[in-house]
C-alpha cells in the first residue's frame, strides 16, 4: 500500500485498490480501502486526521478507488480485475509462508509473470522497500537491470526509464549479463544501445543477488518476455526465483 500510494502521489496517477475475498464471503466495504489511504497520508504528515475522503483529490491530484470482488483465489481475482482494468503498474506483496495466508495462493506472481503484460512490482511484505515509511519520500538511486541473449531488452528499459520520469526520480540503471559475453543491445532507430553492461559468469540466480547486494541496488528489474527468454526458464523462472528471494524488490517489466 505505501509504496503503490507513494508512486501514485509522485506521478499525480490514479491509485486503485483491490481486495480479492474467498467466493462464500461477505461483501466487503470498499470505504476500508480509502481509510487505509487516508491513515497512510495522516501518518506522512499530509492530511488532518479529521479529512474527508474526497480531499486528497483536491489537495494532491490523486484518484483513488476502492473494489473488492469474490474469486476462487487471489490469482485468479487479479488476473480477472487486469483482463478488463489496464494499470500501468500492479504492486503486490508477496509472502515467505504460506500458512500466513494460504488461500491467497502466493503463486499469484508466477501466473502474473506468464500471462500478464503490465509492469508488475512485487514487496516482501514486511521487507524493506525504498520509500520512507515516515514521509512517504521515494529513494531509489540504483536499479539492478539483468539482460539476456534472445529477449529484447531495450523496450523495458524504455519503460523503467519512463516510470521514473513519472515519479521525478533520477536513478541509475546498472545493467548486467550472466554469461561470458554480453549481448549487443539496438535501440529504437536501429544503433547500439549506448549504456555499458557488466557481465559475470556463475548461476543466475546468485549472480545476480550477489550483484544487487555489491551495488547497494534498490530494485531489481527483470525484463520479462512471455514464455521466453528471462521469464521462463524451464521449469523455474528466475524472475519468479528471484522474487522469492525477498531481499529486494523486484519489478517484472514485459519487454513487449
Amino acid at each position: 500500500m505505501a509504496h503503490a500510494l507513494a508512486m501514485a502521489l509522485a506521478s499525480k496517477s490514479v491509485l486503485r485498490l483491490l481486495q480479492v475475498r474467498m467466493n462464500d464471503q461477505s461483501f466487503f466495504s470498499p470505504t476500508q480501502g480509502l481509510r487505509q489511504v487516508r491513515d497512510q497520508l495522516v501518518s506522512w504528515k499530509l492530511l488532518d486526521p479529521e479529512a474527508a475522503y474526497d480531499r486528497w483529490e483536491k489537495d494532491f491530484d490523486l484518484q483513488v478507488s476502492s473494489v473488492s470482488i469474490a474469486a476462487r483465489n487471489a490469482r485468479a481475482g487479479i488476473l480477472e480485475y487486469l483482463e478488463d482494468t489496464f494499470c500501468n503498474l500492479v504492486v503486490l506483496a508477496t509472502y515467505p509462508n504460506k500458512a500466513l495466508a494460504s488461500w491467497l495462493d502466493v503463486s499469484v506472481h508466477r501466473s502474473l509473470l506468464r500471462q500478464g503484460r503490465m509492469m508488475s512490482l512485487f514487496l516482501r511484505d514486511g521487507q524493506r522497500g525504498f520509500i520512507n515509511p515516515d514521509s512517504g519520500g521515494l529513494k531509489l538511486t540504483k536499479i539492478l537491470v539483468p539482460v539476456t541473449h534472445g529477449v529484447d531488452s531495450v523496450p523495458a528499459i524504455r519503460r523503467i526509464q519512463a516510470m521514473l520520469t513519472m515519479v521525478d526520480i533520477r536513478a541509475e540503471l546498472k545493467l548486467l549479463h550472466i554469461g561470458k559475453k554480453a549481448p549487443e543491445l539496438i535501440d529504437e532507430n536501429g544503433a547500439p544501445f549506448d549504456m555499458p553492461i557488466m557481465v559475470r559468469e556463475g548461476a543466475p540466480v546468485e549472480m545476480i543477488l550477489a550483484t544487487a547486494g555489491m551495488l547497494e541496488a534498490n530494485v531489481i528489474a527483470m525484463p520479462t518476455a512471455g514464455q521466453h527468454g528471462l521469464i521462463d526458464a524451464v521449469r523455474g523462472s528466475t524472475t519468479a526465483q528471484i522474487v522469492d528471494d525477498a531481499r529486494w524488490p523486484v519489478l517484472a517489466v514485459p519487454v513487449g
